[in-house]
């Protein structure tokens, strides 16, 4: 039985991805387990560390008590502290308003807006999640 394997990033992206995945260390903030588990299973293969929260209050906790992250990934649909109430907690921090942010979201339209570095459609594709980091990663390194 022959499996089918999905195209790979080109070696340009892969070069990228390896080049920043080194030492990043990523937040993944998802109410679903699964879908949070399964993004962070992605970013490990990659090369990347991640942890997983389940909420905006959870991932503040592990800020506070935990080494920063170089990136945050961040869902805005969540029970206790969503998205948009966790993005403000950052942004009133002098120690982690500088953190670069992906939103992940299934909402088609949003209804309040978010200062987010970058927004991804749920479901989003592997590929188009490990090129959307690396750019971030680089401008954190480079400022």
């Amino acid at each position: 039985m022959v499996t089918e394997r999905k195209r790979p990033p080109s070696r340009v992206d892969l070069k990228e991805i390896v080049e920043h995945a080194a030492f990043a260390n990523i937040l993944v903030v998802e109410d679903d387990p699964d879908f949070g588990e399964a993004v962070c299973e992605i970013l490990t293969i990659s090369g990347y560390r991640a942890s997983h929260a389940v909420d905006g209050i959870a991932a503040l906790q592990t800020l506070r008590t935990g080494e920063l992250p170089d990136l945050i990934l961040l869902d805005l649909m969540m029970p206790r502290m969503d998205g948009w109430e966790f993005r403000e907690a950052l942004l009133r921090n002098k120690r982690l308003k500088d953190i670069p942010v992906i939103v992940f979201s299934a909402v088609t339209e949003i209804a309040k807006p978010i200062k987010a570095d970058r927004f991804l459609r749920k479901p989003v594709a592997p590929e188009a999640l490990l090129s959307a980091i690396p750019p971030l990663l680089r401008r954190r390194s480079e400022s």
